[in-house]
């Protein structure tokens, strides 16, 4: 004869156990997503990318005016920025470590590697350093009082005596210690 009392398997308690969780928790669950779904996503912050370019230190407004035919006024303010080999422009940003790129018109003519930052979404480079390329060897630029042995980084007057300080280019692997100029 057959039990009519059917004796429950420890496992099927389990299971039954499981599904009324889940049952009880989907209403918390579906709320969730629909939380969830509406929500931002958390913007990831951009940051600076980091460069180095070879090119040459242009006066912006002249590169337009010149490539598109834009009108020029002759006593314009200079937006100076490199024109990289690869034909980019990008716009110098004026800080400390590029005030000579905007004061020596002599760096201009020479073709130059830099170091620096471009900004998120735009093509504003911050100068972190720059070297001169002169007959394929790199050289180091800087300006530096012969009297004070003092090294700047712009041109001008020496901090110390008030001299004028000479534009140095060396070789970035030269052994002398005290450039003569």
């Amino acid at each position: 004869m057959k039990n009519i009392n059917p004796v429950l398997d420890p496992t099927d308690g389990q299971k039954m156990k499981t599904m009324i969780n889940i049952n009880n928790l989907s209403p918390i669950f579906i709320i969730l997503l629909v939380f969830i779904s509406g929500a931002k996503q958390v913007e990831k912050k951009l940051e600076p990318e980091d460069v180095k370019l070879k090119g040459r230190i242009v006066c912006l407004s002249e590169e337009i005016h010149h490539h598109y035919k834009m009108e020029l006024s002759a006593d314009h303010q200079h937006l100076y920025g490199l024109k990289s080999d690869n034909g980019k422009y990008y716009t110098l940003l004026r800080t400390s470590l590029s005030e000579a790129l905007f004061l020596d018109l002599r760096l201009h003519e020479k073709d130059l590697i830099v170091k620096g930052r471009v900004f998120p979404n735009s093509q504003l480079l911050e100068l972190m350093s720059f070297k001169s390329i002169m007959d394929g060897v790199l050289h180091e630029i800087y300006y530096y009082c012969d009297t004070c042995y003092i090294r700047a980084v712009s041109p001008g007057n020496c901090d110390c005596c008030q001299a004028p300080v000479v534009l140095i280019e060396k070789p970035v692997n030269s052994d002398t210690l005290i450039p003569s100029p």
